[in-house]
Formats: C-alpha cells, sequence, structure tokens
C-alpha cells in the first residue's frame, strides 16, 4: 500500500470529513447567503438597484474575505491539543489530509461560493426597482484577475492555517497586511529613486502618478503579465503548508 496515497483510504477519510462536518459547512454556508443578501439587498434598496460593475465589486469583495476566513480554518484542527492528536492519529498519510483539506478550501468552496452568490444576486436584481443584467463572472478580464488574486491568498491561508496554533485568521491577516504594507513601501522608495521627487504615492502594479505630469501606466495586456510572479507563488505557498503539516508530531 502506498504510504502517501491510496485511493481507497483517501476515500474513507474524504466520507468521514464529510460527514463530520457537512452540518458546519451547510450552516456557514447559510450565513455565507445570509450575509450575502443583507449586504447586497440594502445596497440595491438605496441605490435603486445593482449595476454589473457594483455587482462584480461586491463578488470579489465576499469571495476573497470569506474564502480567506474559510481557508484559515481547514487545517486549524492540527494546532495543538487534544484536536491535534486526534487528527494526527488519523489513519491516513499526511498528505492526504492535507488533500482533503485543499479540496475543501479551493474547488468545493468556489463551486458553494458561487451558487451562493449567484442565488442572492439573481434575487436582489428581480426585486429591485431599476433592474440590471446579472454580472458574468466567468468572462476573462474578471475571471483571470479575480482568480489568480484569489489563488494566491489562499496560498497564504492555507499556510496560516497550519503556521499560527491560534487564531489564525487574525495572525495570518495581520502578516498579510503587514507584508503588503512593507512591499508598498519599498516599491515607492525604489520609485522615487528612479523617477524622482515628484513621484506621488503609487500602489504595486498600479499607475505612476507625478505631481506635475501625465500618469503613466500599462496596458491591460501587459498588466496580465504581471501576475505570473504572483502566480508563481502559489504552488510555493501550498508546499509550504504542506511541509508544516508534515512536521507535527504528537
Amino acid at each position: 500500500m502506498n504510504q502517501y496515497f491510496n485511493p481507497t483510504r483517501f476515500g474513507r477519510l474524504l466520507r468521514k470529513h464529510t460527514v463530520e462536518h457537512v452540518k458546519t459547512y451547510a450552516l456557514g454556508a447559510s450565513v455565507l447567503l445570509g450575509g450575502m443578501l443583507a449586504v447586497m439587498g440594502f445596497l440595491a434598496y438605496v441605490g435603486g438597484g445593482l449595476s454589473q460593475q457594483q455587482q462584480a465589486i461586491l463578488f470579489m469583495l465576499f469571495l476573497l474575505a470569506a474564502g480567506t476566513f474559510f481557508t484559515t480554518t481547514v487545517l486549524a484542527a492540527f494546532g495543538r491539543g487534544s484536536r491535534a492528536a486526534l487528527a494526527l492519529m488519523l489513519p491516513a498519510s499526511q498528505f492526504e489530509k492535507y488533500l482533503v483539506a485543499w479540496l475543501f478550501s479551493l474547488p468545493v468552496f468556489l463551486a458553494v461560493f458561487i451558487a451562493d452568490f449567484y442565488l442572492v444576486d439573481w434575487l436582489v436584481i428581480n426585486l429591485s426597482r431599476e433592474a440590471d443584467a446579472v454580472v458574468n463572472v466567468f468572462t476573462g478580464d474578471i475571471l483571470g484577475s479575480l482568480l489568480g488574486s484569489y489563488l494566491v491568498l489562499h496560498g497564504v491561508a492555507l499556510w496560516g492555517s497550519i503556521l499560527f496554533r491560534q487564531q489564525q485568521f487574525i495572525k495570518t491577516g495581520f502578516l498579510l497586511f503587514a507584508v503588503a504594507a512593507g512591499i508598498t513601501l519599498l516599491n515607492y522608495q525604489v520609485l522615487k529613486a528612479v523617477v524622482g521627487p515628484d513621484l506621488r504615492m503609487t500602489l504595486p502594479f498600479m499607475a505612476i502618478n507625478l505631481n506635475n505630469g501625465p500618469s503613466v501606466s500599462l496596458t491591460d495586456a501587459q498588466s496580465q503579465w504581471l501576475l505570473l510572479p504572483l502566480l508563481a507563488l502559489v504552488p510555493l505557498l501550498w508546499a509550504a503548508a504542506y511541509t508544516r503539516l508534515t512536521e507535527k508530531q504528537i
């Protein structure tokens, strides 16, 4: 029997995880649906409806927030205490345990989230005074940039869920914001040294704005290439999370 992956053993572990957590996941999906309905319904009521651009922005914000929160919980059982002991004693390899967490936090979560969002969006649009078409998030310009950003956040959150023993979401969020702030400051200092003192505060991968001049930015096609270095981090973050899991011992 393969010590890393066995289909029969993995199937049993997957069924066990599903049976034990299906009620919790269903409750979480219901809370997510209710939260989106409250926020989107309120915005539609105040504004008379939601444009496709507004729908796309809400989809992005809800996905990044809910996905990051959920992913930071999937490996929390391996943190410490009796829960960690029980999780580590399961008759399955560390890779199979990791794969279950990865499946539920990425493809399963995305399927449930998209179903929830479109149900809420359809209800809100049809009940609005100024109805607009339901947004299509599967277009190339929306899906490419959004999926790339989400994969990076998923990798960070998955790594944080096993790196920290408690309060994984808070600590991972703090680490993420600290790194983002550091990169933003470093990016500004480098650009200021290259462009000159007229440079205004500029975010990474965004247009360069000058105090007494026009802004300079890349074309949309060129901007897409900037995602490649970030996407290269995704498998490294997944691998780091798995490596950290293999270090866990009773």
